[in-house]
């Protein structure tokens, strides 16, 4: 994946990846903390070109739907999996579609990361804190979430605190409804 990031940027698109590889890092034992996918944000206008690099570097998808919010990509043979998305919540969602809302200027806030032999571009600590808190809200819509959400937000938080706006994750949370829910993965 690091060096398919490293052709991305090469190329000049501004790949920001959430979850994964990010959350790994912040484990004391990275491996413990498993993924089967990378997520990757791209903006709106270097979509379909990241669709077109991924193709030619040999990564395949089923869909080829253009207004897609995310489309998964496969290297055949490998177990890279990556799913490409140009919003980070289905639009369409009634219950969480309107969150996009608050990730529109993420580009202009990325933050860039040295990992081993790779520098990596994801979002800006408040943003991507949040982000986490509202993934993890969404299954919970849904399902029901894991205790590795759990454990992604506390070390995230921990790791980053000192760079998080609180008042704007304590905001944006009220206005999601899940002010109670994001105390509570904390209490956990």
């Amino acid at each position: 994946f690091l060096a398919l990031n490293r052709k991305l940027l090469d190329r000049g698109m501004k790949p920001l990846v959430v979850k994964g590889l990010i959350c790994r890092e912040l484990y004391p034992k990275p491996d413990h903390r498993p993924s089967g996918d990378e997520d990757v944000l791209v903006a709106p206008e270097q979509f379909g070109q990241c669709c077109e690099i991924l193709r030619e570097l040999g990564l395949e998808s089923g869909l080829e739907q253009a207004d897609a919010y995310e489309i998964p990509f496969r290297k055949p043979g490998s177990y890279l999996y990556i799913e490409l998305h140009r919003q980070l919540f289905p639009p369409e969602a009634e219950a969480y579609g309107d969150w996009n809302r608050f990730f529109e200027d993420v580009f202009d806030r990325a933050a860039e990361l040295e990992l081993p032999g790779s520098r990596v571009l994801t979002m800006a600590p408040t943003d991507h804190l949040f982000y986490l808190i509202c993934h993890a809200f969404k299954h919970f819509l849904h399902s029901g979430f894991g205790i590795r959400q759990v454990c992604d937000i506390v070390l995230f938080a921990e790791k980053y605190g000192g760079e998080v706006e609180w008042r704007r994750i304590f905001d944006n949370c009220e206005a999601i409804r899940a002010v109670k829910f994001a105390a509570a993965i904390f209490r956990i």
